[in-house]
């Protein structure tokens, strides 16, 4: 049981939480192409695949955030879970300061911006999930 749960813990490592987080699968040279309105625009998906996805792209939170359609939707205290994101990314506690990887204020502002504009669809994603 142990080896198990090292294992576990090992293949979490990297998201900046107790919990670890998950490891992307290669980037492509480009993102995946939608074809619906659940899509990012593009700068965002690479804000999201670079910064959020190794964490919430899979298993480890029970909504991820994978597609436009999971940011829209209404969660506790009548926010969306995009406004709530942005919210947390904006206060720098998103990610966590242990995080592999951080946003810049570039990337902040562009996903805050987006959520502000009402989380227009675009013509990427949607994120990649962690590989098991």
């Amino acid at each position: 049981m142990l080896p198990a749960a090292l294992a576990a813990v090992l293949a979490c490592a990297g998201c900046g939480s107790d919990f670890g987080g998950g490891l992307l699968v290669a980037p492509s040279s480009s993102p995946p192409a939608a074809s619906d309105d659940t899509a990012f625009p593009c700068d965002v998906y690479a804000v999201l695949e670079t910064n959020c996805a190794p964490c919430h792209s899979g298993n480890m939170y029970v909504v991820p955030l994978t597609t436009r359609d999971i940011w829209l939707a209404a969660r506790s205290g009548g926010k969306s879970y995009g406004q709530y994101a942005a919210e947390q990314v904006a206060a720098e506690k998103m990610p966590p300061p242990t995080a592999t990887t951080r946003p810049s204020a570039g990337d902040r502002a562009l996903l805050v911006d987006w959520v502000a504009a009402g989380m227009p669809a675009g013509a990427c994603g949607p994120l990649t999930p962690p590989r098991p």
